[in-house]
């Protein structure tokens, strides 16, 4: 975590090639916190669910354990879905770029784009960031062009402002 600090600190308040380092980092540590959070609450279920079969039985504990196992599997698909997005974080190039590509931070007339993993908004020095996939339509639209280029996106021209 010291050096994120250090790159936090010795970032000018722009975004610059540094932010990508530092939008990693926070997202990796968004999602390491959500997986141990989910897992958490796995285990507080499974408490709950040996406490409830030692005291119950009949209807009240069926509905109970078909209750837990519904949330069971809803954060299961949590937990699965944030590793996989921890897993393509992971594996975002923080390099420079000069194109559209997978780890460009461009600039657009709507704001910052990461292209990394479809995570969302992430603030940071007073900018927002929106992290989206390769894959996403408005990425796909813009792909491979150069800083000053524009795309055409649901009808509508997008230059691109800047990017890093």
């Amino acid at each position: 975590m010291g050096f994120l600090f250090f790159i936090y600190f010795c970032r000018m308040n722009t975004p610059n090639q540094e932010t990508k380092a530092v939008l990693l980092a926070k997202s990796q540590q968004m999602l390491r916190d959500q997986i141990a959070d989910i897992q958490k609450q796995l285990s507080d279920l499974q408490e709950s669910s040996e406490v409830e079969e030692k005291s119950s039985a009949g209807d009240k504990y069926e509905t109970h354990q078909e209750m837990l196992n519904q949330n069971r599997n809803l954060l299961q698909k949590q937990l699965n879905t944030s590793k996989v997005l921890l897993n393509q974080i992971n594996a975002v190039p923080v390099k420079a770029l000069s194109v559209v590509d997978e780890g460009a931070l461009i600039k657009v007339p709507m704001g910052w784009i990461w292209i990394s993993s479809p995570i969302g908004k992430i603030s940071l020095d007073g900018f927002d960031y929106q992290l989206v996939s390769k894959d996403s339509p408005l990425i796909t639209a813009l792909w491979g062009m150069k800083a000053g280029e524009t795309g055409e996106f649901r009808g509508n021209k997008i230059k691109i402002e800047e990017i890093l």
